[in-house]
């Protein structure tokens, strides 16, 4: 594909930026003290808390969105709240569930502060179909709310308190997503949501910030909060190392700080941790999620922390304009940096981080793992464009062409959702351990796998009609690599984490393929395209068994990508990933015949 010295070149520029990536994470680190803040006299009551969450749960069960049952639960959020003093307001949206549209509702409390800018503590009321109390997801959280309420209601108050019991949440935080404009008006320079307390003895709290589609909590909030709960003695853990690099490549919120964050709200999600988490797991969106065995203790736990933290965003005497960052005195009391990555101290999930790389860094290391690939591109663009052999539009359009069957199966899959053939959600398909995600409709996957079989035969058609002298191996290479360079850097462009997590060992894969004479190559280019393609399907396996899906992800994934979770940009650039991918596979592994180069090189 290149000539000798272009692969000096390269093979020069990808040590060189191995080793400044090596560098910059080594010596790049900024050190992250946790600040220092005042330990309040908490007032919260785990009883009460859970004399709040038990009526919800027992009293006011099926609260799915747009039901009966919700507008009751949402009556009698809305009771409670005005007997404490706050001015109650009950917000409705419409959005789709089940292929019908519903009237979603918010329930929002304020409390005016001295100040414009005001604090938010949020909980979802709102349940599943195949649950029946939903006490653990989110009866408590709301019981939390409701406490938190009534203890923070005696003033004076610095900043005004808002809080939101939101519905929807289980179909993509669509209520969540309708608070936004109110957080704004109210100028909201933090959000605190919480979702999830566990039954039976809780460990410590688990802190959420993944924005939906974009966004992830500022670090002072992360390292506040952390701080906030030291202060009650209680741990609070959050994803630190691998696993926030997977968080911000994925950016799929399952609560709801996501739509909030993706606002440029600063927000984040808690919940308790327990060691039986299998059991957890089981209970989880079923009718076994009942409030028998919640224990005051656990909302104690969650509610000192909250308390704590709402406390101390109340106590700091100004926020910079624009950024929702405290000014304060002490040094120590807000870390720097707006989204930095954060590296572990020793393990993927902690209750703090010792150093963090900056966030201009962190992007500097991206571009720079991507600079290779580029340089290789721009070579093989040269070679190609200087071998003058015939046919060589068809040659560069071929390796590509077969994304057109798939293509037309997703337009049809937009086509059929539209239409409301394809039972219509809001955003994220129905949740998880629902019937709907279980029975896969014939009508519909027949009418695309019509479509593909449809397309490919006329697709093969055509490539027979304007077949041209097959190109040698090189030949193709350089056009299968310019066309994964280019697919690299478009998403680059739409997320640089995904792209460097699930797009870079594929341009480097592409890049290193040989000749397939004989078996070693090619066994040598089959290891390099399936170690290419391992950390997204590592990532699909486990997000199949974290959803309790199995090998039926895939029918979920093409769900996500009919309600419009994947964007039409980031669907067409995971069809071209996948069609250069085994094309990659076919011309380095599979073909019979490599023949020679004779396309010159530059």
């Amino acid at each position: 594909m290149l000539s000798h010295p272009q692969r000096r070149v390269i093979i020069l520029v990808t040590i060189a930026a191995g080793l400044l990536i090596a560098v910059c994470a080594r010596w790049g680190t900024r050190p992250l003290p946790i600040p220092s803040v005042p330990a309040y006299p908490v007032r919260f009551e785990g009883s009460a808390a859970s004399e709040f969450a038990r009526v919800l749960a027992e009293e006011y069960p099926d609260r799915v969105t747009g039901t009966s049952a919700s507008r009751r639960a949402a009556a009698y959020l809305a009771l409670q709240l005005e007997k404490m003093g706050y001015q109650v307001d009950r917000p409705t949206f419409s959005m789709w569930l089940q292929g019908k549209r519903v009237q979603g509702e918010n329930v929002i409390a304020f409390l005016p502060g001295e100040s414009p800018e005001s604090v938010a503590i949020i909980a979802h009321y709102d349940g599943q179909f195949t649950s029946h109390q939903a006490a653990e997801d989110n009866a408590s959280g709301v019981g939390v709310l409701l406490e938190l309420a009534s203890v923070l209601r005696e003033g004076p108050h610095r900043r005004g308190l808002i809080l939101a019991a939101t519905d929807a949440e289980e179909w993509g935080m669509i209520g969540a997503r309708e608070l936004v404009n109110f957080l704004r008006l109210r100028r909201a320079v933090a959000v605190i949501s919480i979702d999830y307390l566990t039954a039976g003895p809780a460990t410590a709290l688990q802190m959420a910030c993944m924005g939906q589609f974009s966004g992830y909590t500022p670090l002072w909030l992360r390292q506040l909060v952390i701080a906030s709960g030291r202060a009650q003695n209680i741990e609070i853990e959050q994803a630190t190392g691998t696993w926030e690099w997977i968080g911000r490549a994925l950016e799929i919120s399952p609560e709801d700080q996501g739509p909030l964050l993706r606002a440029g709200i600063p927000a984040l999600n808690l919940e308790t941790l327990t060691p039986d988490n299998e059991a957890v797991r089981a209970r989880y969106h079923t009718t076994a999620d009942v409030f028998h065995d919640l224990r005051p203790a656990t909302f104690q736990m969650m509610g000192a922390a909250v308390e704590q933290t709402v406390r101390t965003l109340d106590g700091f005497a100004d926020f910079a304009p624009g950024s929702a960052r405290p000014r304060v005195a002490e040094p120590n009391a807000a870390p720097p940096g707006p989204y930095p990555y954060l590296i572990g101290n020793g393990g993927d999930f902690q209750t703090s981080s010792q150093s963090y790389l900056p966030a201009g860094l962190v992007l500097t290391m991206q571009i720079v793992f991507l600079l290779p690939v580029l340089i290789a591109a721009i070579f093989a663009a040269r070679n190609l464009i200087g071998s003058g052999s015939d046919g060589r539009a068809w040659r560069v359009i071929e390796p590509v062409s077969w994304i057109l069957p798939p293509g037309l199966a997703v337009l049809l899959l937009y086509a059929l959702t539209a239409m409301n053939l394809l039972p219509r959600y809001e955003l994220y398909p129905a949740t998880p351990k629902d019937p709907f995600l279980y029975h896969l409709p014939p009508a519909i996957l027949g009418a695309l796998t019509l479509v593909i079989v449809a397309g490919s035969v006329g697709l093969h058609k055509l490539c027979a009609r304007l077949a041209v002298t097959p190109a040698p191996f090189d030949g193709k290479k350089r056009i299968l690599f310019l066309w994964v360079a280019c697919v690299a850097l478009t998403g680059f462009f739409l997320n640089p984490y995904a792209m460097c997590l699930f797009l870079g060992g594929l341009a480097y894969a592409a890049g290193a393929l040989s000749r397939p004479a004989g078996v070693l190559r090619r066994c040598a280019n089959a290891i390099l395209l399936i170690l290419a393609a391992a950390p997204f399907a590592a990532l699909v396996y486990s997000f199949g068994q974290e959803i309790y899906l199995g090998w039926r992800i895939g029918w979920y994934l093409i769900l996500q990508a009919a309600y419009g979770v994947w964007s039409p940009l980031a669907v067409v650039v995971f069809l071209f990933a996948s069609v250069l991918w085994l094309q990659s596979l076919r011309i380095s592994v599979l073909e019979k015949s490599p023949g020679s180069s004779t396309i010159p090189a530059r």
